[in-house]
């Protein structure tokens, strides 16, 4: 028979204290109504914030768990403070302060809340040392050991393709590599882990090591920045700001998500009466997120390497970063409703700090549904320890009931309901302002050491040439299938990689900077020179800026069309680099005759290149000019 004040709970059967949620296993107790989902999931309410739906987009209760409702807001408006610290130092130009931000920003605003939530007592600090030493080297490592790499694919030939061997290595091999670098760091502590385990232990084991990781990948991938000086005055605002979008928002935000919910399962621990409850559709819905983990981190390469517009990319970024946090989102709640719990005392009274009603101690909030294992430990020690203590007869006179126990005072000596945060909001803008100013500042002054002024000349007799010179007779010469061009390309044996088509040359450099140098052809069709080759640019490389065009540009000693472009490639796996494209391009009998090359930037000065001032402002510009008019087209006499 069912004591007064209970109820047997119809999932688990258990007799609970009568309310709205079972405080076993935190399904509702009232009628299921439509659109709450299986029991199972309980969908009405987010087990760390019952206030919310499941279902509902909530960034802080899904990167925050831990925090009570005024945390949370505290923690939202320091997320608003970092969006707006990177538009700041996005409209400024101040390449050193965005870098900082958006590399350090999550993180730092992650350690308050660690402080926040009491991990700093609650976990072991030698584990979360370990996992963070851990993020940062391996972050610095993998940045290094794959940027040279990545920087190298941005020279893809123009009106090429996007090519099965980059999709595999750069679009896919490199973001898998770095997710399962970003995971090292949880596992190795999960390994060496020493006491009892809570989920949301392991969520922030595993968000931490990821957003070290990250913070420490992007600083290293950053770091050429900043030499262009303290403030960037060549580079396109729009690809400011979605390289913002991308490293300060939609990665360190995937990384936190996948981190976190890996961890989560790392941590997670089922009670034996639930073993075999609902094992299919928990273990189908793990499988799934796990799924949709790998698939977030292999597109999100794929995107990176696609050529899509720079909106467009960051677009699809900021989307896959709202599915890895809904998943989270999902992960969390699963993880809270059915792993082991503490013990039931329904006899003690405890305060909810979610919903701040008095009810029985019990791994749920009887009233809102609120996991109590989404507190800190500490916040759980204090409360228990000062239980809210019944009022006396007299005082209770007139009372509202509070709650299921009614005639308690929701204040129990030094403990408040409605404690508030310990981290205020001007302790968020204070901790987040210093740091980020102290390091921009610092990392400022670095730019402004290591960036150059630009040389100075006399001319005469220092002036330039254009990257034009005689053609060459001794290399070998290619000649078109269908007979209509032919031109001469670097010999076997060179510092260059050669492959033939049916109509043209690419040559790959293997020295130096690197890059890519084409010489081909396309049918006129009615085209100028200049549309040509301001096509076969938008072509292959969205969102180029053109730096100049190039004067009195002959082409097989025909008059024609050139220009230099620039290039800064985005991506979450990308380092930082500006890419110089090249385009000359001479129409004749309808027939395009085509020198292009494309490679890293590099200025021009008294240390590199000729020793003479020129805009050409790339190695392989220095051997495409004796090949540009080595062209002819067919009926052109003999040279």
């Amino acid at each position: 028979m069912t004591a007064p004040g209970m109820t047997e709970c119809p999932i688990c059967q258990t007799d609970v204290p009568a309310g709205e949620y079972c405080g076993q296993c935190g399904v509702p107790l009232a009628e299921h109504r439509s659109g709450d989902g299986p029991h199972w999931l309980r969908a009405r309410a987010f087990s760390a914030a019952p206030g919310q739906r499941l279902l509902s987009p909530a960034l802080t209760s899904s990167l925050f768990p831990h925090l009570n409702p005024r945390a949370r807001t505290v923690f939202l408006m320091g997320l608003g403070l970092l969006a707006a610290a990177l538009v700041a130092a996005t409209l400024l130009r101040m390449p050193a302060a965005l870098i900082t931000v958006a590399s350090l920003g999550l993180p730092l605003l992650f350690v308050l809340y660690l402080r926040e939530s009491d991990a700093f007592r609650d976990l072991p600090r030698r584990e979360l040392a370990l996992t963070a030493a851990l993020g940062v080297v391996l972050g610095v490592g993998w940045a290094l050991l794959t940027g040279a790499a990545v920087a190298r694919s941005y020279g893809v030939p123009l009106g090429a393709g996007i090519a099965a061997e980059r999709i595999l290595r750069d679009g896919i091999a490199v973001p898998l590599g770095s997710m399962l670098l970003m995971l090292v760091p949880a596992l190795v502590t999960r390994w060496s882990w020493r006491g009892e385990r809570e989920a949301l232990d392991g969520y922030v084991i595993g968000a931490l090591g990821a957003l070290t990781f990250t913070a420490a990948a992007n600083l290293a991938r950053l770091a050429p920045q900043f030499t262009t000086g303290m403030v960037n005055r060549v580079r396109p605002l729009d690809g400011l700001l979605v390289e913002a979008g991308v490293r300060g928002v939609a990665m360190p935000l995937t990384a936190a998500a996948v981190g976190g919910l890996i961890g989560t399962a790392l941590w997670f621990t089922r009670p034996p009466t639930k073993v075999h409850q609902h094992r299919v559709f928990v273990r189908a819905i793990l499988v799934v997120i796990a799924v949709v983990v790998v698939a977030i981190y292999a597109l999100l390469g794929v995107v990176d390497v696609a050529r899509l517009p720079q909106l467009v990319q960051l677009a699809l970024h900021l989307t896959l970063t709202g599915i890895a946090l809904f998943a989270l989102r999902v992960g969390l709640h699963l993880a809270l409703l059915h792993e082991v719990q503490d013990d039931m005392h329904a006899d003690e009274p405890i305060l909810c700090v979610e919903c701040n009603h008095v009810v029985p101690d019990a791994p749920f909030c009887a009233m809102c549904g609120a996991a109590m294992r989404a507190c800190s430990r500490r916040s759980l020690r204090d409360r228990r320890a000062e239980r809210p203590v019944r009022l006396a007869d007299d005082a209770r006179a007139g009372e509202v009931t509070v709650g299921l126990l009614p005639g308690y005072s929701i204040h129990s000596g030094t403990f408040e309901a409605n404690r508030p945060p310990t981290t205020s909001f001007r302790t968020v803008a204070l901790a987040l302002g210093v740091t980020i100013a102290v390091l921009a500042v610092g990392l400022v002054g670095v730019s402004g050491l290591l960036s150059e002024p630009p040389p100075r000349y006399v001319c005469p007799p220092d002036c330039g040439n254009p990257p034009m010179n005689r053609a060459v007779e001794i290399n070998p010469r290619f000649t078109a299938a269908d007979g209509v061009f032919s031109v001469s390309y670097p010999a076997a044996g060179a510092a260059y990689e050669v492959t033939t088509t049916d109509d043209g040359v690419t040559a790959v450099l293997q020295a130096g900077d690197g890059g890519t140098m084409q010489l081909f052809s396309r049918p006129a069709q009615g085209r100028s020179a200049e549309e040509i080759a301001v096509e076969l640019v938008d072509e292959t490389f969205p969102d180029t800026k053109t730096a100049y065009e190039i004067p009195n540009t002959m082409v097989g000693y025909q008059p024609g069309y050139g220009l230099a472009a620039d290039l800064w490639p985005q991506g979450a796996m990308s380092s930082s680099s500006r890419m110089r494209i090249i385009v000359m391009v001479a129409v004749k009998n309808d027939v395009a005759l085509i020198a292009g090359a494309v490679g890293p930037y590099r200025a021009f000065g008294p240390d590199f290149g000729s020793g003479k001032p020129s805009a050409a402002s790339l190695q392989l510009a220095l051997d495409m000019g004796k090949y540009v008019n080595s062209f002819s087209w067919r009926g052109d006499p003999p040279r």
